[in-house]
């Protein structure tokens, strides 16, 4: 179980290095790509499979009413800015972009309470 504990600890640090190390070495940053936008699916994967292993319940359903409200405060946050143009790219592009901090955010917590657990 301690293994677990420090392999989700190198997790946090091992993510964003593979994908900034992906990001450089397939020069993605030509095409618009950062490595947050790299990171958030890894760090959602991890989400998913390392509180179902530490947690009587998975914090799925958690995750994802966080992820639906940052969609709703995008969308309403986008329609006050420019009331008459809604972009689905830019929508899309602000919601990647911020669902990559509530998603660092939330993995964070979770690796509080995993080292908290006794």
């Amino acid at each position: 179980m301690t293994f677990y504990k420090f392999l989700a600890l190198g997790l946090l640090v091992l993510t964003p290095l593979l994908s900034l190390l992906i990001t450089k070495l397939f020069q993605l940053d030509k095409l618009g790509l950062r490595f947050p936008d790299l990171a958030f699916p890894l760090f959602a994967g991890q989400i998913i499979y390392l509180s179902g292993h530490f947690f009587t319940h998975s914090l799925l359903p958690h995750y994802a009413i966080a992820l639906a409200l940052l969609a709703i405060c995008a969308a309403i946050w986008l329609l006050n800015k420019q009331p008459n143009h809604f972009s689905y790219r830019r929508f899309f592009k602000v919601f990647w972009r911020t669902g990559f901090l509530v998603t660092l955010v939330f993995y964070l917590s979770m690796l509080i309470a995993i080292f908290l657990q006794k």
